[in-house]
């Protein structure tokens, strides 16, 4: 099987999650919603490690990392559904909330497998 090598030039992907600052300037909520392209950084950590052969230590920490996340995950999840009841919380906080969220769940996988592989 043949493995693909060029995962770190999706890294750079990631740029476009920047676009969301143009809501700052023409107030459109739809912009919000590139922050979640920030996650896409994540494939320069992931690059790093797509090239070694899968083995069962490989297997374990993947699941690890997996755990991991799944931890990250429920807590943002209960501050979110904390949160939402407040008056003061608008579409676009929530907006950009839930993309930062995801990006960030991402970006929590592949910095705790890259550190699971390297340790």
């Amino acid at each position: 099987m043949k493995k693909n090598r060029h995962y770190k030039f999706m890294g750079f992907l990631g740029f476009l999650g920047f676009g969301g600052f143009q809501y700052f300037i023409n107030y459109n909520i739809s912009d919000l919603r590139r922050f979640a392209f920030f996650a896409f950084f994540s494939y320069f950590w992931i690059s790093k490690i797509a090239n070694e052969m899968e083995d069962e230590r490989y297997i374990e920490n993947s699941r690890n990392a997996k755990v991991f996340t799944l931890n990250v995950a429920i807590v943002e999840f209960i501050i979110l559904y904390l949160t939402v009841p407040l008056t003061f919380v608008t579409k676009e906080i929530l907006t950009v909330t839930s993309a930062l969220c995801f990006a960030s769940l991402i970006i929590t996988y592949a910095i705790t497998f890259y550190r699971f592989e390297k340790r």
